[in-house]
């Protein structure tokens, strides 16, 4: 083999481990995205589930001004 041929060859192993980094990079951010939305999506479910919790409670009336009885003084 020449020495073009044998440069040729390791340059194209170097891009093929290049590759194979990216790959793996590219899987692990694929993973990463995935748990993320996954967390996002029960904590939305949360929040709307509190949301829903706050609107079933019934606020207390509040009386009027003309309806608050004063406590008797001492």
């Amino acid at each position: 083999m020449t020495q073009q041929h044998s440069d040729l060859a390791s340059e194209l192993e170097s891009l093929e481990v290049k590759l194979a980094y990216q790959e793996d990079t590219i899987e692990s951010l694929n993973q990463t995205v995935i748990a993320q939305q996954d967390q996002i999506d029960r904590l939305e479910q949360k929040v709307r589930a509190m949301l829903d919790k706050l609107k079933s409670i019934e606020e207390p009336e509040m009386p009027s001004a003309g309806q608050i009885e004063l406590p008797p003084h001492y």
